[in-house]
């Protein structure tokens, strides 16, 4: 028992001593790092306020006062639960949404062709929101300036389901150009909120977003007859997967500010305690070797390693990380070795989910090229496709009987299979129209 307690004294002080490595202090510059693009306009202060009445030249300074308000309220002790938006609704009736086009489920021009006149006027009702869609078109990326120990989350709700519904009716009333490039500019929106963010509840909400864009844009696609154009709007939207797209490095430095900001409440709390309680925590809790060995574990998901996993189809982990608990110097922080374990294979999800968006890209832009390059059957085109529209480790094909492209999802918890319909390009648009008439479940 003295040895063994002799050898855990000579490891506790050795590790103490030796702090974080050098690959760890390396992890932490890469999540310490400023992320923040220099350029473009931020659309989390236009989703914030989405359903607040709210000029747009006011979006920025109302937004600084939200979070300042908020520090404000930290700093005073008080309890910070779901902060709403210091600003008036807006003056617009009630919506029905059961009338509209679902976020991100199929079917959306099949049910404004059923019901074009009710959801007309819907949409008249809502001007401030219906206006709010040119807004988002010019915005640049999703960067959540609250503090990270308050979850605030900016999404335009309701209004994303104005937008699709009103886009889909464009294309009903025969603007299908002009369909086409609104919801082609909103999917390419989502796609560079996706890309700039700090917060990966917000890269998904992205990503969610413009699976509804894309099952619109597919429902768009199979009714254009052979030969009519298709906007460069949604080339640009569906352009090849690139390393912005699957980069994670700003979500997890994002992640990384929340931990930390635990951590020093917990050092802080401590050091009000009694003396054998705050001797308890320093033998079991280092603050500094924490965040070390949280920067590794975020940092495994970032870089330029990881971006190569990713742009090859595949986790930005190549292999499973060793538990903390399985490493000596565990012993140097024994509650820091556990919180800093507790997370770890939730974000593996996140890494899922962002491959499985990539692959929806993918498939959008096989529906453009397809009908592009007609001539033979559809599955002899869908095996013609550029190597830049596969997905090297995605399963997908085509459902012939059904007139469907799909891939299978890594995240398949929450969607097992992501489909969109395609057109046979012919000269009478029958099929199209059959389709449109009988959305795919």
């Amino acid at each position: 028992m003295l040895a063994l307690f002799v050898l855990v004294t000579v490891i506790f002080t050795a590790y103490r001593q030796r702090g974080p490595t050098q690959e760890q202090r390396d992890a932490l510059a890469l999540m310490q790092k400023d992320y923040r693009p220099t350029r473009g306009v931020n659309a989390f202060p236009l989703l914030w306020f989405m359903r607040y009445d709210v000029p747009e030249e006011q979006l920025a300074a109302r937004m600084a006062a939200d979070v300042e308000a908020v520090r404000y309220k930290l700093a005073a002790g008080e309890i910070v639960g779901n902060h709403e938006p210091d600003a008036p609704p807006l003056a617009e009736p009630p919506i029905d949404a059961t009338a509209l086009c679902e976020i991100r489920a199929p079917g959306c021009l099949a049910k404004v062709v059923t019901h074009p006149e009710g959801v007309r006027t819907i949409l008249a009702s809502h001007p401030a929101l219906m206006a709010r869609a040119q807004a988002f078109d010019h915005t640049d990326f999703y960067w959540n300036e609250f503090l990270p120990r308050v979850v605030q989350i900016a999404h335009p709700g309701v209004a994303q389901q104005l937008w699709l519904s009103a886009f889909a009716l464009q294309y009903v009333d025969g603007d299908h150009a002009g369909a086409l490039t609104s919801t082609c500019r909103n999917l390419g929106a989502w796609r560079r909120m996706q890309q700039g963010t700090n917060s990966l509840i917000g890269a998904m909400i992205a990503a969610s977003h413009g699976d509804g864009a894309i099952h619109l844009l597919a429902d768009m696609l199979a009714g254009l007859r052979a030969g009519e154009a298709v906007p460069a709007e949604c080339v640009s939207a569906a352009q090849p997967i690139a390393a912005a797209d699957v980069d994670r490095c700003a979500q997890m430095a994002g992640e990384f500010r929340a931990q930390t900001s635990i951590l020093r409440d917990v050092a802080a709390q401590s050091a009000q305690r009694p003396w054998w309680e705050r001797a308890i925590n320093w033998l079991s809790f280092e603050e500094r070797q924490t965040k070390a060995w949280i920067a590794e574990n975020f940092a495994s998901y970032c870089g330029e390693a990881a971006v190569a996993h990713m742009l090859a189809d595949q986790s930005s982990r190549s292999a499973p990380s060793r538990p903390l608990m399985h490493r000596p110097e565990c012993v140097s922080s024994l509650i820091g070795c556990i919180l800093s374990d507790i997370a770890a294979p939730a974000y593996a999800d996140y890494d899922q989910r962002t491959l499985d968006f990539a692959a929806h890209l993918r498939l959008a832009a096989t529906l453009l090229w397809l009908h592009d390059n007609p001539g033979g059957t559809l599955s002899e085109r869908f095996e013609r496709r550029p190597a830049s529209l596969r997905s090297a480790r995605h399963a997908s094909g085509v459902d012939v009987t059904r007139g469907l492209l799909y891939v299978d999802n890594f995240h398949a918890q929450r969607e097992a299979r992501f489909e969109l319909p395609v057109s046979s390009v012919s000269a009478d648009g029958t099929l199209a129209a059959q389709r449109l008439a009988q959305p795919h479940p």
